[in-house]
C-alpha cells in the first residue's frame, strides 16, 4: 500500500527523486492493469493537492484538475508512469513560487519585506526588529502560516533570481552568487543544486543549449 503521507513530505524540489522512488516501489507496473493503476494515481494527485492545501496553503485545483483529466484519458500504462512523475514533479515546483500575501498581518509584512529585501542581507534577527516581535515568534508564525521556515524562502527567492540571470548567460557565477544575496561561491553552488537539482553551472549550460536550438 501506498505510503501517500511519507510521500507527499518528500515532494519538494531536494527531494523529487526519492518521492517517485516510493511511489514506484509501491507499484509494480508489470503486475498492475491500468485501471488498478489509473486509480493509484488518482488518489496520489488528490492526496497531494489536500496535502499542499493543508501544509503550504497552495489552492492547485485548477493542477489536480487537469492532472484528473489527463489520467483519465491516459490510454497505456507507460502514458501513466510519465504522469506520476510529472505529477510528482510539478507539485514540488509549485514550492518554488513566491508568496504574494498571507491572511496573517505579521506574516503579510514578512513576506512583503523579505521579498523586496531578499538580496540585500535580510536576515530573522533584523526582520523581527522591524515588525517588533521576538525571532522565536516569527520563526514560529512564519512556519505555520507558510509552510516554509524563514531559511527555506529566503533561499527559494535567491535561487529564483539565480535562475533568471543564469538563462541571461550575461554574468559570471561569482557576480550572480553575490548578488542574490549568497554568503559564498560554495554556498551558492549548494543551495542552488538543493532546490533545482543542478549545479548552477549545470543549469546555465542547459538553458544557453535550449535558446540557442
Amino acid at each position: 500500500m501506498t505510503n501517500y503521507l511519507n510521500l507527499a513530505k518528500l515532494t519538494k524540489p531536494d527531494t523529487i527523486e526519492f518521492a517517485g522512488d516510493i511511489f514506484k516501489m509501491s507499484i509494480s507496473a508489470k503486475d498492475i492493469s491500468k485501471d488498478t493503476y489509473k486509480t493509484q494515481i488518482l488518489d496520489l494527485n488528490s492526496f497531494l493537492y489536500t496535502y499542499f492545501l493543508i501544509t503550504y496553503n497552495k489552492d492547485l485545483v485548477l493542477m489536480h484538475k487537469d492532472f484528473n483529466k489527463k489520467i483519465e484519458s491516459a490510454t497505456t500504462v507507460k502514458d501513466l508512469e510519465n504522469l506520476a512523475k510529472l505529477i510528482i514533479k510539478s507539485y514540488a515546483e509549485t514550492l518554488l513560487e513566491k508568496i504574494k500575501c498571507c491572511d496573517n498581518q505579521i506574516v503579510d509584512e514578512a513576506i512583503r519585506l523579505v521579498n523586496s529585501n531578499f538580496d540585500n542581507g535580510i536576515n530573522l534577527e533584523n526582520l523581527a526588529k522591524i515588525l517588533h516581535v521576538s525571532k522565536n515568534y516569527l520563526c514560529r508564525l512564519f512556519k505555520e502560516k507558510t509552510g516554509f521556515t524563514f531559511c527555506q524562502y529566503l533561499n527559494i527567492l535567491k535561487t529564483n533570481k539565480a535562475k533568471e540571470l543564469l538563462k541571461e548567460n550575461k554574468k559570471t557565477l561569482e557576480f550572480i552568487a553575490f548578488s542574490c544575496g549568497f554568503s559564498s561561491q560554495p554556498h551558492f553552488n549548494i543551495t542552488f543544486k538543493k532546490y533545482t537539482g543542478l549545479t548552477p553551472k549545470e543549469y546555465s549550460l542547459k538553458n544557453t543549449s535550449n535558446v540557442n536550438c
